[in-house]
């Protein structure tokens, strides 16, 4: 990317997987972006802290699915979790077709490997250290598969002096979903300091 782009330094936006892909471009990489976004995304995988969240969320059975899809990921386990914890990720309801349309599109065998294995041993938290760029990270606080503590975590592990965290009351994940207008609000206030 950064040979085509020639000396321009891009803005990276990652959210939720996107936002493990963009830590991992800028910790590598730490002179290619000229700054990120991180949104509902987490610098390491807290099963502790979203079990509880879907517990506070949904209840016994949240907790229960989420735990049995983490520990045993399949297509079945899968199945489970979008039934009972998907919806739980925003509070503004999800178009109800959004699910029907996207299902001939998805990868379940990656999306099972990815959670299966990589899911339980990324961690960027050393590694942020080397980022150069100023960097705004978004976190809902009822964001029950990145809770917000975890954006916290990433806001800790950065340089102090590059790092804007904004926590957004209300909203799950991904922010924007459940306050689009306060979130883009934030975003480009933050292009505007840059």
């Amino acid at each position: 990317m950064r040979v085509q782009l020639g000396d321009v330094r891009p803005i990276v936006l990652g959210v939720s997987f996107g936002g493990f892909v963009a830590q991992a471009y800028a910790t590598r990489h730490p002179d290619h972006p000229g700054a990120l976004i991180l949104c509902s995304t987490a610098a390491r995988h807290r099963e502790d802290r979203v079990l509880d969240m879907f517990d506070r969320l949904g209840g016994r059975e949240a907790r229960d699915v989420a735990t049995a899809y983490f520990r045993d990921t399949s297509v079945e386990t899968m199945a489970e979790y979008a039934r009972c914890c998907l919806p739980l990720y925003t509070r503004r309801p999800e178009d109800p077709d959004a699910m029907t349309r996207a299902l001939p599109h998805a990868n379940f065998d990656l999306t099972v490997a990815f959670f299966r294995d990589e899911f339980h041993r990324f961690d960027f938290r050393d590694a942020l250290a080397r980022v150069r760029c100023p960097t705004l990270v978004v976190a809902g606080e009822g964001d029950p598969i990145t809770p917000a503590a975890d954006s916290e975590d990433i806001a800790a592990a950065l340089p102090t002096e590059l790092v804007r965290l904004v926590r957004f009351p209300g909203c799950g994940h991904p922010v924007y979903h459940d306050d689009e207008d306060g979130f883009f609000c934030v975003v480009r206030e933050f292009l505007g300091s840059l």
